[in-house]
């Protein structure tokens, strides 16, 4: 994006409005895809740089944690960050200003990675998949834990231990 306006008038606010584009990536094992990503604010110049206060809305796509089906959200969040010719590495909402374009992708992606859910569900109420035969116990009924004992998957490690030995 070109601050130019910004950087040769300090202290003057311009309106701006621009997408960005964010790669897919891996989060806690899950994979998350941002789409939709906007980003709409103001620019001040600082003198040495330039002060970017925006929100940013994207829409976000995931798998459930209990079922595995794809989900969707919308997250919002805010941004506040500081583009510098020399950032100060130990302040993390500092980044670099070269000549006078900024990228926005980044500051982006840092605000909405903040705004994701611990876990995403398709439902309040998913079922999730059954641990012995694997079915979306949302779609299909399962049988496989009605009138006998409930499996755990950690029941194995009990085998290992007996009553005469210490833990």
């Amino acid at each position: 994006m070109d601050v130019s306006r910004a950087v040769r008038d300090p202290g003057q606010s311009y309106p701006f409005e621009a997408a960005a584009e964010i790669e897919p990536m891996i989060v806690l094992d899950d994979p998350v895809r941002f789409t939709n990503v906007r980003l709409k604010g103001h620019l001040v110049g600082t003198g040495g740089g330039v002060r970017l206060s925006a929100s940013v809305e994207a829409d976000v796509q995931s798998r459930c944690a209990l079922c595995l089906e794809p989900v969707e959200e919308h997250l919002a969040a805010e941004i506040d960050a500081l583009f510098a010719r020399e950032p100060d590495p130990d302040d993390p909402d500092q980044y670099r200003l070269e000549g006078y374009q900024i990228e926005t992708d980044d500051v982006a992606r840092e605000a909405l990675l903040l705004e994701l859910p611990m876990r995403f569900l398709c439902s309040a109420d998913c079922k999730g998949l059954c641990p012995v035969c694997g079915a979306n116990r949302n779609k299909v009924p399962c049988t496989c834990q009605e009138g006998g004992e409930r499996q755990n998957p950690f029941s194995a490690l009990s085998k290992l231990l007996t009553e005469d030995e210490e833990v």
